[in-house]
């Protein structure tokens, strides 16, 4: 008996020495992800995309020690994701791999806060990049979730999911598009053009 039980804990303490922390990293059809736009795309571009988000976004799952309110504190866990189409339907992401097999860095089953952040695939790898890619770029989408928490299951335990409206889940939030052409202010070119006046000027004297 006494040999039994050795050899159970032999097996179960490395198990739980290099547990994995999960959840499910996925939303529901009650929970999607959808665009608010009402400017006009530039040539070449696609038309307004007002409603749920389809395919060419990618989902990113930020995470902070439990508590953490400053966004900047997030940062990435990987892989992310931007698996909206087939049978989940618009609005709709999994994780990749499975959602209740989505893995926390360096984590083993401690409380977490995080913060879901979607952007077009095509502004860079991080929410960062895309947030620079909008300047100037109304097509280019970006939008971020609430904070939430939710501590990470290990061992059998089922994942935890992170969408929903239970204490501690998100709900869905909206992708709004970058602000249009930086166009220079009247003051800026009005400022512009008495300078090259200015140098022409000095030039001519010379």
């Amino acid at each position: 008996m006494k040999k039994t039980l050795l050899l159970l804990g032999l097996i179960i303490l490395p198990a739980a020495l290099f547990a994995q922390g999960t959840v499910q990293f996925n939303n529901t059809g009650t929970t999607q992800l959808s665009t608010n736009s009402t400017a006009t795309p530039p040539p070449g571009q696609l038309a307004n995309r007002t409603g749920v988000t389809q395919a060419g976004y990618t989902i990113g799952l930020y995470v902070a020690p439990q508590g953490t309110t400053d966004p900047n504190a997030f940062s990435l866990n990987g892989p992310t994701t931007a698996s909206q189409s087939g049978a989940l339907g618009q609005g709709r992401f999994n994780g990749n791999p499975l959602p209740a097999n989505f893995t926390i860095s360096n984590n083993n089953g401690t409380a977490i806060a995080f913060q879901v952040r979607a952007w077009s695939t095509s502004a860079g790898a991080t929410y960062a990049l895309a947030v620079t890619a909008q300047l100037g770029n109304p097509g280019v989408y970006l939008g971020v979730s609430s904070i939430g928490e939710v501590t990470p299951a290990t061992g059998i335990v089922q994942a935890p999911p992170l969408f929903g409206t239970a204490a501690g889940q998100v709900g869905g939030f909206i992708l709004t598009p970058g602000a249009g052409p930086i166009v220079p202010e009247p003051s800026s070119i009005a400022l512009g053009l008495l300078g090259l006046g200015a140098i022409a000027l000095f030039r001519r004297r010379r």
